[in-house]
């Protein structure tokens, strides 16, 4: 996401270091309209982020960019993930918290950044989350839009409610909120019975096994399936990704869950936020092509008893037409952007033969935690 502070300076783009966090900090909280009490755990977020993470190397930085004063008025976040592109390693950068100052001087300090984030060693440059303005920068820089992975799906599951929380989005008669809420729980729960009805959940027994990293990892490399672009996990850096993931507390409590068949064989799993009231947020699914159905079934059931009004997640191309099956409805997003000078690399994603989940972007990060 790319938020841009006017301010006046021309200046140049170099590597980002710990001295610069404070400065950074500064400038994320002008740019996110934020005021600096109850922000005192950035400035650990952003070395814990950008230095500490399991995979950091000194030749794929976080870029900043100084006006002639010396200010820091851009940043730009990375954090390298390994990933394989058919059976060869490759790297990626993955860029966050995308924001400049914007002066006449520099107008054109964003594109430059994207441009000699670019120039990197990787072979891949990533983001997720993005802006309308974020995409216009990024596709003026040489980027383009994942068209596949940028619209987004939503089950319904409590359809009153999921209204009833629209209108009080938009300030819509929140007078009605109190009178109307036990008329919605009513509503709701027939609408759930009701076999020939969108919002209908087939009855199923939860699995209410708290997964380990380890069966998490196994899960992965077992059902990502074959794609030609997919992540490369290990135990050590998984661990460091969801216990971050799970700190995040915007979209509520992260949940995990893997699918097994009658023999006790896993066939799926999924990574969830949910919160009572709210819109359950996937990080990722899958599983084999024939347990899709039931792992949807699964998290949309145990979504529901978490008291989520719904279910949201970036779209995965391949499971579009289950998806669909499952009375979800979609909507656009600028979602994710990519970069490569890898044409084979960029046809895999054109055509969606990726793996490329909220998890491997930045949904996960806790920056959102502090964002108005």
């Amino acid at each position: 996401m790319l938020v841009e502070v006017k301010k006046s300076g021309t200046g140049k783009i170099r590597e980002f270091s710990r001295t610069d966090i404070p400065a950074v900090q500064s400038l994320w909280v002008k740019a996110f309209q934020k005021c600096s009490a109850g922000l005192a755990p950035l400035s650990g977020l952003f070395e814990e982020t950008f230095f500490l993470n399991p995979w950091y190397s000194a030749d794929l930085p976080s870029l900043v960019h100084e006006d002639s004063s010396g200010d820091i008025s851009g940043f730009v976040g990375v954090l390298p993930r390994p990933m394989f592109f058919r059976d060869d390693p490759i790297r990626v950068a993955v860029a966050s918290q995308f924001m400049v100052d914007k002066s006449k001087q520099s107008a054109f300090a964003s594109a430059q950044m994207l441009r000699r984030l670019f120039s990197g060693p990787q072979d891949l440059t990533f983001a997720d989350g993005a802006n309308e303005l974020a995409q216009r920068v990024w596709q003026a820089a040489g980027g383009q839009l994942a068209m596949l992975y940028a619209p987004v799906w939503i089950r319904v599951l409590r359809p009153s409610e999921y209204v009833l929380a629209k209108c009080n989005e938009r300030n819509f008669l929140p007078a009605l909120d109190p009178l109307a809420r036990p008329l919605c729980w009513a509503i709701d729960r027939t609408a759930k019975r009701w076999k020939r009805g969108p919002y209908w959940l087939p009855p199923v027994a939860c699995d209410t096994e708290s997964p380990t990293n380890e069966v998490i990892l196994c899960s992965l490399r077992r059902f990502a399936g074959s794609p030609a672009l997919r992540p490369d996990y290990n135990l050590e850096s998984l661990t460091w990704l969801l216990e971050k993931a799970a700190e995040q507390t915007k979209h509520g409590q992260l949940r995990k869950a893997v699918i097994r068949d009658d023999n006790g064989e896993i066939r799926g799993w999924y990574l969830y936020y949910v919160k009572p009231r709210g819109i359950g947020q996937v990080l990722q699914f899958g599983g084999t092509a024939s347990s899709i159905p039931k792992v949807l079934t699964h998290l949309y059931e145990d979504a529901w008893r978490e008291g989520a009004i719904a279910v949201s997640g970036q779209l995965e191309p391949k499971f579009a037409l289950e998806l669909a099956r499952s009375h979800c409805f979609f909507h656009w997003s600028c979602g994710v952007l990519v970069h490569s000078r890898n044409k084979q690399i960029l046809n895999a994603i054109d055509r969606g033969d990726a793996f490329l989940s909220r998890l491997e972007g930045e949904w996960w990060m806790r920056f959102c935690d502090f964002r108005d």
